[in-house]
């Protein structure tokens, strides 16, 4: 019977054993306690997972529908995306050029860069000012290059030679045609003169 009364009485104190405890962690003398704990390595150790944990634990949250309409959500938010992309990009390089071995996508890609709509979306963005803006920026500063500035002149030598060459062909060319027009009216008139 005394048994039962001690056991009673520690019930009865367990609501005070609590509330000591609370008090004592909150103490500064309490998280400094927690904080010198969390410093020990073994301690860390144990609080720390393995990296098959948390793809495991990432896993099973990707599998949620739930989670899966939520991260489709937050991909459009511009900021999101550009995170993302930017904590994975080697991984992203490198998937990409395994894709750009694959004939498969080769395939898609040839076939989605000859499909109209993205002709007519990439006429549309040729055609805006922004887009025009970047080219001209982009010829600005590949200018100011000496070896591209060189070949750009050489091209640009080369093509008024040739087109000043075909304007020259082509006026010589009329020019025989009429002499030879009024040579056959010569000729005509001779015949009918004799």
């Amino acid at each position: 019977m005394g048994a039962d009364v001690g056991a009673a009485g520690g019930g009865q104190d367990y609501g005070t054993t609590k509330q000591m405890v609370l008090d004592i962690l909150r103490s500064s003398e309490g998280k400094n306690a927690i904080a010198e704990a969390l410093q020990d390595p073994s301690t860390k150790q144990k609080l720390a997972l393995s990296e098959a944990d948390i793809a495991q634990a990432l896993e099973k949250q990707l599998q949620s529908q739930k989670n899966q309409s939520f991260l489709a959500k937050q991909a459009q938010d511009p900021q999101f995306a550009a995170t993302l992309a930017k904590s994975i990009q080697p991984e992203l390089l490198q998937m990409q050029k395994q894709l750009m071995k694959d004939p498969q996508y080769q395939k898609d890609m040839l076939v989605l860069l000859k499909s109209p709509e993205f002709t007519q979306n990439l006429q549309d963005l040729m055609q805006t000012p922004a887009f025009r803006g970047q080219i001209m920026k982009i010829m600005t500063e590949a200018l100011q290059t000496p070896s591209f500035r060189t070949q750009f002149q050489d091209a640009l030598k080369q093509a008024v030679s040739q087109s000043i060459q075909q304007m020259g062909g082509q006026g010589g060319q009329q020019g025989g045609q009429g002499q030879g027009a009024g040579g056959t009216g010569q000729s005509s008139g001779g015949q009918s003169g004799g």
